[in-house]
């Protein structure tokens, strides 16, 4: 049970890249070009990079299940659809830019 959920990579010919166990039950999905934006029922979100599906951030704990991400046309911020009906924008950017 302990690699009960995971994500894989595959090309677009069906060539299996990588492949990473998570801890969590994925309950949304987002890509961009360089990222994977993953929300979970134990309420996190992590950003991953797309190529290596290495966290390239520490997880941002939402304190309610995800149930829907997306990010902004300008890649500036995540937008998070939260189990209780709330949405909550998170800046995408270094600190200077959000």
């Amino acid at each position: 049970l302990q690699d009960r959920f995971a994500l894989h990579l595959y090309s677009v010919n069906g060539k299996h890249l990588s492949s990473v166990p998570l801890d969590e039950e994925v309950t949304a999905m987002c890509l961009t070009e360089e990222f994977v934006v993953l929300g979970t029922m134990q309420c996190g979100l992590e950003i991953r990079d797309l190529q290596s599906l290495r966290m390239a951030v520490p997880a941002v704990p939402m304190r309610v299940p995800v149930h829907s991400v997306s990010v902004t046309k300008e890649k500036s911020h995540i937008l998070v659809g939260l189990e209780d009906g709330k949405l909550i924008v998170v800046g995408a950017g270094q600190p200077a830019e959000v």
